[in-house]
């Protein structure tokens, strides 16, 4: 009988995150050619992206809890197919009504990889966790790189509905690739995480320091999902020196924030490997409040580097909060906690896009919100400093995979 692929697996994984990274950003850069296109206002089309935003975090749990109960890979193939039509459809739209229903579609679909995919990852890995983390970190990162990059282009040379076409047939065609692999035994479910842990902490995990995670992951979540919306706004308004206001531009400029910040989880892996998790957290929450500081006062190169070091903490940090989550949780529930830690992050999103939306109404800027953020996350360092060492938790013991 043919063996698993670990290789394969994580391939399908890694491209996975980059599309949902892709197609949960995309839509910011679209919207600036909506805005031309339909002459709507930035407010009333970002109102469109709401249900989506709503349903990425709602939907986590529910399809964590289905991954532990029947597939991991069958629900990837489920978000693959489902997120590519969903995208497809939207490239067809000729009103608000229609393009918020199809966006809400591809928030739903794209609500399963998180929860499901990084267990994944963790599951078919075969040692170096911290790194195969790390590198399909960086898939995510160049996902949302990719969406601000190419989709401002995409939209230079087939047009916004191009731009969401084209993407969306892509998608779809690597679900049914990936349906092939898991029907011939390409790839697998993968190992159970092991419920042989070291130590008193014993297999049930540490349920009050995923308790205590839940503040920074929200702030994280919402720091990301809330910089990620307003970034080519920003860029357009502030760096109109440099880029001119042309969206080409605008999305070439974010996307090279993204690619910077995805290789950055490449160090925060190898550092997760090698040293205690929770002084590797710590120290990298101690770097967002200043750099939010200075996106929120500033314009022009300054906005420029504190953007990038903004995406290098907040991509660096993900491979340790990845770990210590799996460390912490219960043995036999991983996909549920990785579906309340999605439901949290991810669920920050719809807040985030509240306050910026109601912001720019009042102030017509982003300075003031930025601010509040910088405030929170100078607070989110002490809860931090709460938790426990991950240490006392041991790490999910794999077998070997045929590659």
């Amino acid at each position: 009988m043919r063996q698993p692929s670990a290789t394969l697996a994580a391939s399908f994984s890694n491209a996975g995150h980059f599309l949902f990274h892709y197609f949960a950003a995309m839509y910011f850069t679209i919207v600036l050619a909506i805005e031309r296109d339909w002459s709507q206002t930035y407010e009333v089309l970002m109102e469109l992206w709401f249900p989506a935003s709503l349903l990425i975090g709602l939907a986590a749990l529910p399809a964590g809890r289905l991954a532990d109960r029947w597939s991991s890979p069958g629900m990837l193939i489920v978000m693959f197919i489902g997120m590519g039509i969903a995208t497809f459809a939207c490239g067809f739209v000729d009103s608000g009504t229609g393009l918020m229903i199809f966006l809400a579609g591809l928030g739903l679909f794209g609500a399963i990889y998180h929860p499901v995919g990084i267990p994944w990852v963790i599951k078919t890995s075969q040692g170096k966790t911290g790194m195969r983390l790390a590198v399909n970190g960086i898939f995510g990162g160049l996902g949302a790189a990719g969406a601000a990059m190419c989709t401002g282009w995409l939209i230079e040379l087939f047009g916004w509905r191009g731009a969401f076409a084209i993407p969306g047939v892509i998608c779809t065609a690597l679900g049914v690739a990936m349906l092939f692999a898991l029907m011939t035994g390409r790839i697998a479910e993968g190992a159970k995480v092991a419920s042989d842990r070291r130590g008193s902490a014993g297999a049930g995990g540490n349920l009050k320091a995923v308790a205590v995670m839940l503040i920074p992951m929200f702030m994280l979540g919402l720091i990301y999902n809330t910089v990620q919306n307003a970034m080519p706004k920003l860029f357009e308004e502030r760096m109109v020196d440099l880029l001119g206001g042309e969206i080409g531009l605008v999305g070439t400029a974010v996307g090279a924030v993204y690619a910077i910040g995805a290789v950055m989880q490449l160090v925060g892996g190898y550092l997760a490997d090698r040293y205690r998790l929770k002084t590797i957290y710590v120290g990298l929450w101690l770097l967002q409040a200043p750099l939010l500081f200075v996106l929120a006062e500033f314009g022009g190169l300054p906005l420029g580097l504190a953007a990038v070091g903004l995406a290098m903490a907040g991509t660096a940090i993900l491979p340790t909060e990845n770990l210590m989550l799996s460390r912490f949780a219960p043995a036999e529930h991983q996909g549920v906690i990785f579906g309340i830690k999605f439901v949290v992050s991810f669920g920050a999103a719809p807040l985030g896009l509240f306050l910026i939306t109601e912001t720019r109404s009042a102030t017509g800027e982003f300075t003031q919100l930025l601010i509040a953020y910088a405030v929170a996350a100078a607070a989110v360092v002490f809860v931090t400093l709460a938790l426990p060492r991950s240490r006392d938790y041991a790490a999910p013991v794999q077998p070997a995979a045929a590659e």
